[in-house]
């Protein structure tokens, strides 16, 4: 039975809004809604359109593109929509920075102008419009369906990205954050008192979806394990805006008894990616977004193979996103989801390249062999935190916030994350251990368990 706040909220107040805000949210999300169970071929044929639409447009309209494609027309974008894509520059962050003003065009659709916190890399300035705001909001709350959980639900969001705390508390939002019982909790400082008040909260206002950074949320399941505490049960746990790690996967849904349904996308797109009742895999988000996994040469690669995402963004022609290169790395699934769902769903999201360690050779290792080792082989009972800092290619910083009244990790452990560091890296490799009072988050409230300044300075070069 339906309360009447949620009456209020979902079928007064939703109306209202996004007739005043002109983003067409529930026409989409009745859409999507419908089109999730299309056949493959009706689903594969409307994006292919789409696709068309916005390739056209973009080399007709887009200053930056009409420059560097003038042979790519119209005409031969209609006929071979996806091989036309692959004639497109993949788009970095860099020349989005330095040619914001060729890559927009007004359409008459409202501009909003939005930022990157520049946590993993440079700031970046970008323009969404309100079609795409319409459609990626539409596409959130389909995906928080898809958990179990529908607008107007109670829930708690573990944040920290400034824009959207510093939004939370204008006296608007928390008139209407009351009427749809949402909390937004800063998670830039998680210190053992703000997650004791943090777990008090969560105990007194009990949420059917608890949503936030993985970290974040990891942490109160930690701080509420250690020091045996009680927590809600929630009807869904929804882990973005970071990794998420299988230790603290695991963790979470053994303290808090619910599901942890993983989401994947950025602030410059949106959702991309996300799980449904069945995990298994991510599903795309594919009525707003098209995905590819390339290798080094930007070549797309099979299923089943790592490679960087690219992400195209269907509903923004002010300002279109095309081969957008994500800055993390990912596996397409071989096979579909037993869910019956349409999109094709990645298999995992390996991670940042920038938290890659580069070795001598030149390959890469990924941020999991680190976070396997600390998390499950060494998994130190004298360590509260860690991070792990490539200084160059065979120095490697350990920093440890050490438990009280220990030096963190014991020498067998040291000589053991030595040994398997060497054996990771295929060669010798200088490793030193720092005690330190904390570990900081970065500026939008997120947790970096590996950082390479080798790959930070090839990007700043």
């Amino acid at each position: 039975m339906l309360s009447l706040r949620k009456v209020i909220a979902t079928r007064v107040l939703d109306p209202i809004i996004w007739k005043r805000k002109r983003m067409p949210i529930g026409i989409r999300l009745r859409e999507f809604r419908v089109q999730q169970w299309d056949p493959p071929e009706v689903f594969e044929e409307r994006q292919a359109r789409k696709l068309a639409d916005l390739l056209a447009h973009t080399v007709t309209r887009i200053p930056y593109y009409r420059e560097r494609l003038p042979d790519l027309a119209p005409e031969a974008i209609r006929e071979d929509p996806s091989g036309s894509l692959r004639a497109f520059p993949v788009l970095e962050r860099e020349t989005v920075h330095d040619h914001l003003d060729d890559l927009h065009v007004d359409m008459g659709r409202g501009v909003i102008r939005d930022h990157t916190s520049g946590s993993t890399g440079m700031p970046l300035n970008f323009i969404r419009d309100r079609e795409s705001v319409g459609a990626g909001l539409a596409t959130t709350q389909l995906c928080q369906e898809w958990a179990g959980v529908e607008r107007g639900d109670r829930r708690t969001r573990l944040w920290g990205a400034a824009f959207d705390l510093k939004a939370a508390r204008a006296p608007a939002r928390r008139f209407l954050n009351a009427f749809y019982a949402r909390t937004v909790l800063d998670c830039y400082e998680m210190s053992e008192e703000v997650t004791r008040r943090y777990v008090d909260f969560l105990n007194r206002r009990p949420p059917l979806l608890l949503e936030g950074y993985p970290s974040a949320i990891y942490e109160v399941a930690v701080y509420a394990e250690r020091h045996g505490l009680e927590v809600p049960t929630p009807r869904a746990i929804s882990a973005s805006g970071a990794m998420l790690y299988d230790h603290m996967k695991e963790k979470i849904e053994e303290v808090f008894r619910a599901p942890v349904f993983n989401h994947y996308g950025n602030r410059e797109i949106g959702l991309l990616t996300a799980e449904c009742e069945r995990h298994e895999g991510m599903h795309v988000c594919g009525e707003t977004a098209l995905l590819e996994i390339v290798d080094d040469n930007n070549v797309p690669v099979p299923d089943g193979e790592e490679g960087d995402i690219l992400a195209t963004h269907f509903w923004n022609h002010t300002m279109p996103f095309i081969r957008y290169r994500t800055g993390d790395r990912g596996v397409m699934a071989t096979k579909k989801c037993s869910c019956g769902r349409v999109y094709p769903a990645l298999a995992s999201v390996i991670g940042r390249t920038g938290a890659c360690f580069v070795r001598r050779d030149g390959s890469v290792m990924i941020p999991e062999f680190f976070v396997q080792l600390f998390a499950w082989e060494i998994d130190s009972a004298n360590v509260r935190k860690f991070q792990l800092v490539q200084e160059d290619v065979d120095r490697i910083t350990v920093n440890m916030v050490p438990q009280p009244d220990t030096e963190g990790y014991s020498e067998d452990e040291r000589a053991a994350i030595r040994r398997r560091l060497a054996e990771g890296m295929r060669g010798p490799v200088d490793v030193g251990f720092v005690a330190v009072d904390d570990i900081p988050q970065t500026q939008s409230g997120k947790y970096r368990y590996t950082v390479s300044k080798v790959v930070d300075a090839d990007r700043s070069g």
